[in-house]
């Protein structure tokens, strides 16, 4: 693995995918943008559900699965009122504390509108004897495109089913260690799988097993494009590609940035099979790449495959300030999240 060594982080291509917009049901800016890149590499296919799929032969036997989700937490039009609001509703695990106040981009037929969720100011629920701390739930709130009609809501481009993305703001922090944007959850393991087919692809990465690199759909809404994957593939193996949130001591433990990836052992979705772990924690270690264990909360597209009877893990890079506009990670942890996955495919580790 020495000749990972030098590999280091593409930041315009982690940059280019999170600001590209893909809200469950609408990744197809996210796919073509990863097609122009894959089929470099071999031969790419998009299946019914809007999956992208490249194939990649290995020299030995088996099969290898690995997936990263292109969607992200969004919103989507569900009405245009007369007065030029718009009602929306909420796709993936939207927490409402974190909707008011916010730009938006409402991508409509003429282009993205500039939006906001309005906040109402404490002056103004002191007077009705509100609750000044309490949080309004996504129903209440409206997005203001600054259309003073109905009419005009439509003229600019806007109607119902467009999908809204949060407006994103990418910033290094400590001095460039991290990463911090809305988006990260999982266009961060896209451009971690593009960066694994550009070495394959390249030769620089020899495969034992083939291996099947997929760029999902509609993950944040229930694994989808995972379900769909696995009513036809069955590999030997299925590796998710996805953040892990962190840190909680009683759910991920001593997870924590800037100590390496990690095996998402379980979460509500799946448990992995404990020799799975055990292999994938010695195949990737021994190569001298730094790798921690940890159990999280929520789920991955290893949940559609485990339930198949597939092994599947999750192997994860630790992000925190997870679902916000802030999710934070850590680009050492990034890079040797592609290194712990060039080692995995060139061994072949049978669960």
């Amino acid at each position: 693995m020495g000749y990972l060594e030098s590999f280091h982080a593409d930041k315009s291509l982690i940059e280019d995918l999170i600001l590209i917009p893909g809200a469950p049901g609408y990744e197809d800016r996210v796919r073509n943008y990863i097609y122009e890149i894959a089929s470099k590499y071999g031969r790419v296919e998009k299946d019914a559900m809007g999956n992208l799929l490249l194939r990649l032969p290995g020299r030995g036997e088996g099969t290898i699965l690995l997936a990263a989700h292109m969607d992200e937490i969004a919103l989507v039009v569900t009405g245009i009122e007369d007065n030029g609001l718009l009602a929306f509703r909420k796709l993936g695990g939207i927490d409402d504390s974190i909707l008011p106040a916010r730009h938006v981009l409402v991508h409509g037929s003429q282009g993205p509108v500039p939006g906001v969720i309005g906040a109402e100011p404490p002056h103004l629920r002191m007077v009705r004897g509100e609750d000044r701390n309490r949080v309004k739930p996504w129903y209440e709130l409206r997005i203001d495109i600054g259309a003073d009609s109905k009419d005009e809501a439509i003229e600019m481009g806007v109607g119902v089913l467009d999908q809204v993305t949060f407006k994103k703001h990418i910033s290094y922090l400590g001095n460039g260690r991290y990463i911090s944007t809305r988006g990260l959850d999982d266009r961060a393991g896209c451009a971690a799988l593009v960066e694994l087919a550009r070495l394959i692809g390249s030769g620089v990465v020899e495969p034992r097993p083939d291996v099947v690199i997929a760029w999902t759909v509609q993950e944040e809404i229930g694994l989808m494009g995972a379900r769909a994957l696995a009513r036809r593939l069955q590999p030997d193996l299925f590796i998710a590609i996805d953040t892990t949130t962190c840190c909680h001591p009683s759910i991920t433990g001593g997870l924590k940035l800037g100590n390496g990836p990690l095996l998402r052992a379980l979460d509500n979705s799946y448990i992995a099979p404990p020799s799975l772990v055990k292999n994938l924690y010695k195949t990737v270690t021994s190569k001298g790449i730094p790798l921690q264990v940890a159990s999280a909360g929520g789920g991955t597209d290893a949940g559609a495959f485990h339930v198949t009877g597939v092994p599947s893990i999750a192997v994860s890079a630790p992000t925190q300030y997870t679902h916000s506009l802030t999710e934070k990670m850590h680009l050492g942890d990034y890079e040797n999240w592609v290194r712990a996955l060039a080692a995995i495919v060139e061994a072949g580790v049978e669960s």
